[in-house]
């Protein structure tokens, strides 16, 4: 006696996707689950075959980034209150005149 293994799929809202699967199951000449299985056993044997990814380069720690955003933050407030008090001096100049 086989060894029997169940995968129940739900398929909520793809009526459309049951359909096609059905349709090229019966094309090939397959039941639904013969197809199912053998799709997923293509599936994972390429996912075997490909190599495993590295992982990438472990981000920088905040402690690292936090110097470079404040001199970036520093740089663009300076700028924006240098512009702003430069605009509060024009009017008061023209007030004064």
């Amino acid at each position: 006696m086989t060894d029997r293994c169940q995968l129940n799929l739900r398929l909520d809202g793809r009526r459309d996707l049951l359909e096609t699967i059905k349709g090229v199951a019966a094309a090939e000449g397959l039941s639904v689950n013969a197809w199912v299985i053998r799709t997923l056993e293509v599936a994972a044997n390429q996912a075997m075959s490909e190599p495993t990814p590295q992982p990438q380069a472990q981000v920088s720690e905040i402690s690292d980034i936090e110097p470079v955003l404040d001199g970036l933050l520093d740089t663009k407030l300076d700028t924006l209150l240098a512009a702003k008090l430069a605009g509060i001096e024009e009017r008061l100049g023209k007030l004064r005149a």
